[in-house]
């Protein structure tokens, strides 16, 4: 999903770009009538999609032609966790985004070593501490990282809230397993008890929630009196089966940053998303 805005004073607005296709598939471009050559601009791109990222290049090329910088807002770096992978799909990727990005913004990338093959483009993280605090109740007991991986975000969140709470926030550690031949996850250990607690479990993305349930069960998240969820990128795939795993978590907080996060089937009053255009406009991060 690729959008193309223009800067203004009060914000920004759609600009007057139309993205169309030949006979054989092949993306291009067409300027409208109020199109301004000198204007500031920027593309905001959610999710991981081939057809955005080609549509991306031929709108930098319009940008760059005009001599101006291709801003892009992409806050969810596609193929970030496949850093480990041969083929490295993250590595495939960011080579894709370098050649048509002069500057990229983004959230919570999954690891150091995904953010490394980012080479080419000015790199602008949106803290995720305020990105979170902007949205989150500020009562929470416990702050919970389900695995190793999420340990750093946990304690980032944790911090922030316990700043706007004027007090700390511990932050306790859960432990998982993942079988690499099928990728199927068990091993879920969380040793802090949580009864009587109201619990945050923070993590980077979420696809189908099998994570979350495990780590709901093995906690057991139900004595608590209420766990809730973060995760920057809600991918929220999965259904029916989606709703299940994430039955344990009386809310769940993310962003719009992939396509997934407006399309899932989860109640809406259980779903809080932030618009991320609007946070950074209003941080003054883009």
């Amino acid at each position: 999903m690729i959008e193309t805005m223009v800067r203004t004073p009060e914000g920004a607005r759609p600009d007057d770009l139309e993205f169309l296709r030949f006979p054989g598939g092949e993306w291009f471009l067409r300027t409208g009538p109020s199109f301004d050559p000198e204007a500031e601009r920027f593309a905001v791109v959610r999710g991981g999609f081939p057809d955005d990222l080609l549509a991306l290049g031929m709108w930098a090329d319009v940008v760059r032609r005009h001599g101006k910088p291709a801003r892009v807002l992409m806050p969810y770096i596609p193929a970030a966790r496949t850093d480990h992978d041969i083929p490295c799909g993250a590595a495939v990727y960011a080579a894709v985004i370098g050649a048509f990005a002069d500057e990229v913004i983004y959230a919570d990338i999954h690891s150091p070593l995904a953010k490394s093959t980012l080479r080419g483009p000015t790199l602008t993280e949106i803290p995720l501490g305020r990105l979170a605090s902007s949205a989150l109740p500020r009562d929470y007991d416990l702050v919970v990282a389900p695995d190793a991986g999420a340990g750093e975000r946990a304690a980032i969140v944790a911090e922030a809230l316990g700043a706007e709470a004027l007090g700390a926030i511990p932050v306790a550690h859960g432990r998982k397993r993942r079988d690499p031949a099928t990728g199927r996850l068990d091993g879920f250990e969380l040793s802090t008890p949580v009864t009587g607690l109201r619990v945050l479990v923070v993590d980077d993305i979420c696809d189908g929630g099998g994570t979350f349930a495990g780590l709901a069960a093995a906690g057991s998240f139900d004595t608590a009196e209420r766990v809730d969820l973060w995760v920057t990128h809600g991918v929220f795939s999965g259904g029916e089966r989606l709703a299940t795993n994430l039955a344990p978590y009386s809310r769940v907080y993310s962003t719009d940053s992939h396509p997934g996060a407006r399309a899932t089937e989860l109640a809406p009053h259980r779903l809080h998303l932030i618009d991320l255009l609007d946070h950074v406009l209003s941080e003054g991060i883009l």
